[in-house]
């Protein structure tokens, strides 16, 4: 028989961290029974987005209408194919061509994302409270289902100032 070569440093971890993995055997030479694992691992559903939004600051709109689709809609955008940097100028313009227009409420898609954590539906409610488009909006609600449900959001646009 061969002598032993000592084991350097690397193998050493190597070794270590092989013999963490290994059960040892029972008196009778046999493996050692484990308890049972469930096949499963049961995983909560994620928790709805938190909207951070101060108090008396755009409150959403809890008005029948909004809350049965009768809403009359005067202009739609749809952003949901866009990236997060399109996203913004995009909505900013159209939304201030809409309240030069004298538009009331318009139809921001969004769509939903997966667990409804999408980037866009996440990150309209702080986009509509920017500087630039705080002064034009004056409260929001997501849309009915027939208007595209979770997935889109009315925002409502004050009158303009004559």
């Amino acid at each position: 028989m061969k002598p032993k070569r000592p084991l350097s440093e690397e193998d050493l971890q190597i070794w270590q961290k092989v013999a963490r993995t290994v059960q040892p055997l029972d008196q009778a030479g046999r493996q050692p029974v484990r308890p049972s694992t469930p096949p499963h691992v049961h995983i909560s559903p994620a928790p709805k987005p938190i909207r951070r939004i101060p108090k008396g600051e755009l409150a959403l709109n809890g008005d029948k209408l909004v809350r049965r689709g009768r809403v009359e809609i005067n202009q739609k955008i749809d952003l949901h194919d866009l990236t997060r940097d399109q996203a913004f100028p995009a909505l900013l313009r159209r939304l201030t061509r809409a309240h030069a227009a004298g538009a009331r409420c318009v139809l921001v898609v969004t769509g939903k994302g997966p667990n409804l954590e999408g980037v866009l539906r996440k990150s309209l409610p702080g986009w509509l409270m920017d500087p630039h488009i705080r002064p034009i909006v004056a409260s929001f609600a997501e849309a009915h289902i027939k208007h595209g449900g979770s997935g889109a959001f009315y925002v409502f646009l004050k009158r303009k100032r004559r």
